[in-house]
């Protein structure tokens, strides 16, 4: 079954300001210069399109460092803190339903 794919949006910049920029970089590969003006923009999504544990890893990075970066399904479009996995019991409101659903809704393993 196709898995959903998840983006990571930036809420905030706030933090260490360059540990911030490192981690953007680190997870974008952006140069510095266009980390900033990402960071700048906040809220805006960082990593587009992506599946769910790198999603929730690059969130993690960017929260370690003071951001507040979210996960956002693509299938049902909900946006929730990798740590906040599973966001809620009900299924995910895809059109693509797996068997599994959306491992937003699965318990943690």
């Amino acid at each position: 079954m196709e898995e959903p794919e998840f983006d990571v949006l930036l809420v905030s910049g706030g933090g260490r300001g360059i540990d911030v920029v490192q981690a953007v970089r680190l997870v974008t590969g952006l140069s510095a210069w266009r980390s900033k003006q990402l960071i700048e923009a906040a809220p805006t999504t960082v990593v587009d399109g992506t599946w769910f544990q790198a999603a929730a890893d690059a969130a993690r990075r960017l929260n370690a460092v003071g951001a507040r970066a979210d996960l956002v399904c693509r299938w049902c479009e909900r946006a929730m803190s990798p740590e906040e996995c599973p966001v809620d019991p009900r299924p995910c409101s895809s059109p693509f339903l797996s068997p599994t659903g959306c491992p937003a809704s699965q318990p943690r393993a």
